[in-house]
């Protein structure tokens, strides 16, 4: 990872602790992991088997996006660009992994 990506990847973390700092809803954009989130499903705090994936594949956190942020995050989902881009591709080849164990 580039030292930029590391530094929006930062960035996207502290924005996520803000918005569950602030009691503000949260909205995984990522692809459905069974067991873990649901695609464009709203949450008031990351839920806790979400939190265990992320010890597997930290990228996960960066597709708990705030709600305000919802639209940036699928412009980059759509343009295949961007971070959370990134982090989709990581998400679901996480979960192929799991359904394969």
């Amino acid at each position: 990872m580039s030292e930029k990506e590391v530094k929006k990847e930062a960035t996207k973390t502290r924005t996520v602790a803000a918005a569950a700092a602030k009691h503000e809803n949260i909205m995984y954009v990522g692809p459905s992991i069974p067991g873990v989130a649901i695609q464009n499903t709203v949450y008031t705090k990351i839920p806790d088997a979400a939190e265990a994936a992320i010890k597997d594949c930290p990228a996960i956190r960066n597709l708990f996006v705030p709600i305000k942020e919802y639209s940036g995050a699928e412009i980059m989902i759509r343009n295949k660009s961007g971070y959370i881009f990134t982090a989709y591709e990581l998400a679901a080849k996480y979960t192929l992994e799991r359904r394969a164990k």
